[in-house]
């Protein structure tokens, strides 16, 4: 009768999401589906070089890293 614990209530702890890594997330995404080069949709319309294309690719990768490595905070 002592101590016994309710299996039922327990809960996750709540977790914050940070718009503004979700932002990050989503700019550098766009970079990379826009401007890959020889697989992006805007570099298919256009013709762009690719001194444009490679930096914005990496650019866009970095912005991912940074992005998910903060999104979510635990509460």
């Amino acid at each position: 009768m002592g101590n016994t614990e309710k299996s039922g209530t327990k809960s996750s702890p709540q977790v914050k999401v940070s718009i503004f890594h979700l932002l990050l997330v989503l700019v550098g995404a766009n970079l990379m589906m826009l401007l890959t080069p020889d697989f992006g949709m805007l570099h298919s319309f256009l013709s762009i070089p690719d001194i444009y294309t490679w930096p914005a690719v990496i650019i866009g990768t970095a912005l991912l890293f940074m992005g998910f490595n903060g999104l979510y905070k635990n509460l």
